[in-house]
Formats: C-alpha cells, sequence, structure tokens
C-alpha cells in the first residue's frame, strides 16, 4: 500500500509512484504557488507565474528512472504529463502540467547504475478539479 499521494502519467489516470512497475520511492515534494518573483518600487516583493513543483530523490536507480521516463511519457528534455503532488496546503492535488528532466542527471550519476540527488521541476501547473 502507498504510503503518499505522489503519481504521474501521460493523462488524467496518474500512478502512485510507490505502484508503478518499478516502483519508486516517494520524493520530497517542493511547491511554489508562483513561477518568478522580483521586487517592487515599494520595497515589497511580487510573484506572479503558474504554479512550480520539483520532486527531490535522494537515490534512483536506472531502472527507476527509466520508469518514471516511461510513465511520464517525456522521452526528451521537457514535454506534458500529468502529477499528484502536495501542494502549499498540505493537501494533494492533480495537475497538468511540462516536466523538466534535471539538467546534471549524468553528473550525478554514482555506483551500480545508481543517481543521486536528483531534482525534477514540474511547470506551469494547471489544477484538475475533482470528479
Amino acid at each position: 500500500m502507498a504510503l503518499y499521494s505522489y503519481e504521474i502519467g501521460t493523462t488524467s489516470s496518474t500512478t502512485n509512484v510507490e505502484s508503478l512497475t518499478v516502483p519508486v520511492n516517494p520524493p520530497r515534494g517542493e511547491y511554489v504557488p508562483w513561477s518568478r518573483t522580483y521586487d517592487r518600487g515599494d520595497a515589497l516583493v511580487g510573484a506572479d507565474g503558474y504554479p512550480v513543483a520539483r520532486w527531490k530523490f535522494d537515490v534512483l536507480t536506472q531502472a527507476q528512472l527509466g520508469q518514471l521516463r516511461t510513465s511520464s511519457g517525456v522521452s526528451g528534455k521537457s514535454g506534458a504529463c500529468y502529477i499528484v503532488t502536495r501542494t502549499d496546503a498540505g493537501t494533494f492535488s492533480k495537475f497538468s502540467c511540462v516536466l523538466v528532466w534535471p539538467d546534471d542527471q549524468m553528473a550525478r550519476r554514482a555506483f551500480n547504475g545508481r543517481y543521486l540527488d536528483l531534482v525534477f521541476e514540474f511547470r506551469k501547473l494547471v489544477l484538475i478539479p475533482p470528479p
């Protein structure tokens, strides 16, 4: 049974990462309700843009990495997919988004086909309302 509700898929019918054919440990999720911040003229800080989520994995095997690539349907550097991730309210919600694969993936390759400290960024999060 899955402990967390992190899910990924090519359609809005997503699958829990812990229940994939090659199970993946749940990530440490980060959610930011805007994509950019800027200093305003009145000394306040403004923020706008789509929400962004990041999934941080301490360790992924080559097989788990391949499973995430297959399950997301994103074979290139970036592409559209669907996720369920924890929001800043502490609840899990479903989004359509753009997944950006880590730039430093090969630099994070360690021993025995393992990758350390990979961060996947999900941009342009658009909430999919529950049925």
